[in-house]
């Protein structure tokens, strides 16, 4: 069956929400035809060059980015910079671009829990909230004999989730009345007669950012022509989402040992460490990319040593002063971990479409 690059959008953005994104972000489809066909995809960090160059070696017609390939305004698009060429050549090439950036950070399966994975860190909890997911409730209303395939639709959607158990509904037994008018096909009963039904109204909850999704799949296996369903909103907060996480290891060891693990798990030659060396630690906290001084607090009060990138001089002279360890392995090397990650969540999805990632790409910092 065809993929089209809407097909892709739509998944994406079910796997890592826009609405999940920060607010100055840019994120979704750059450049492209939610129509197109697409052969194959490619995963980067980056959209650069060299990956366009790789892309079109590969016969690639769409590129999943985790930076945004646009992220500022654009007054012009022309051959005189070097955005403006590459915006050209993807069109001309017919290659489309998308882009999930913060809200893949902080999605479940994202790049900070990928990167805690990585270092091989249990019992992860959140570092510091930032979001949660907008329970609903939906009650629908379905005839005796369709209540289990209705049921096992709505789980099936996503449905129906309460903490670690999943399919959680509630049924209660009652009559329905309806009167089929001219221009109906009723499922049961005759047109301009009352009938009263033997009718289960069956309750669960729903996430806001699949209610479409679930609906849809209810309203496929329901029998009704026109089927009622009820939609309230919870107070309720559902799936909690946040700035990086924290985990622990096996058991403690010194920071400049833990520094080789990282080493190791993500192929860097060499990190840099602010603080003690020798502490021992064994709650380690994960924030990919460019430290943020706004998880600081969190840091200090619930990890023992951070794992980040790109901390700033004035950062690391304020972490160091207040006792804290952390450990600098870089932007691109804490966020590289997602890209394997990204290839198999596309290629579960989408069994037939070749999905590749990319040896074009490196830190572009050298040390020596």
């Amino acid at each position: 069956m065809a993929v089209k690059c809407g097909d892709i959008v739509k998944f994406m953005e079910e796997y890592a929400p826009p609405k999940l994104a920060e607010d100055w972000d840019n994120v979704g489809l750059m450049i492209g035809n939610r129509e197109d066909e697409i052969k194959k995809v490619m995963v980067c960090l980056d959209v650069t060059p060299e990956v366009i160059q790789a892309a079109e070696e590969n016969n690639v017609n769409m590129i999943v980015s985790h930076h945004p390939f646009i992220f500022k305004g654009l007054k012009r698009i022309n051959t005189d910079d070097l955005k403006g060429r590459m915006i050209i050549d993807l069109i001309r090439k017919g290659i489309n671009v998308y882009s999930a950036h913060t809200n893949l950070d902080v999605t479940n399966g994202g790049v900070n829990e990928q990167l805690a994975r990585a270092l091989g860190l249990k019992n992860l909890k959140i570092l510091k909230s930032y979001k949660s997911e907008r329970l609903l409730k939906l009650a629908v209303f379905v005839p005796k004999d369709s209540v289990d395939a209705v049921r096992e639709a709505l789980g099936n959607a996503g449905a129906g989730w309460i903490g670690n158990y999943s399919d959680c509904t509630f049924s209660t037994e009652g009559i329905g009345t309806f009167k089929p008018l001219e221009g109906t096909n009723p499922y049961i009963g005759t047109k301009g007669n009352l009938e009263k039904v033997e009718e289960y109204r069956i309750e669960t909850v729903v996430s806001e950012s699949i209610l479409d999704k679930v609906v849809s799949s209810m309203i496929s296996v329901h029998p009704y022509e026109e089927v009622a369903y009820d939609i309230y909103p919870l107070e309720l907060s559902g799936k909690e989402y946040g700035f990086g996480f924290v985990g622990e290891t096996d058991e403690a060891v010194g920071v400049n040992e833990f520094a080789e693990t990282v080493k190791s798990s993500l192929d860097v030659q060499k990190v840099r460490v602010i603080g003690d060396i020798d502490k021992k630690v064994k709650r380690v906290a994960v924030f990919c990319g460019s430290f943020s001084n706004e998880i600081m607090g969190a840091v200090k009060s619930k990890a023992d040593v951070l794992v980040t990138g790109d901390v700033k001089y004035h950062d690391a002279l304020d972490m160091m002063q207040m006792g804290m360890c952390v450990i600098d392995a870089g932007h691109f090397n804490t966020e590289k971990v997602v890209l394997p990650a990204l290839v198999d969540i596309l290629k579960e999805k989408f069994k037939d479409l070749e999905v590749l990632s990319n040896d074009v790409e490196k830190d572009p910092f050298k040390y020596i």
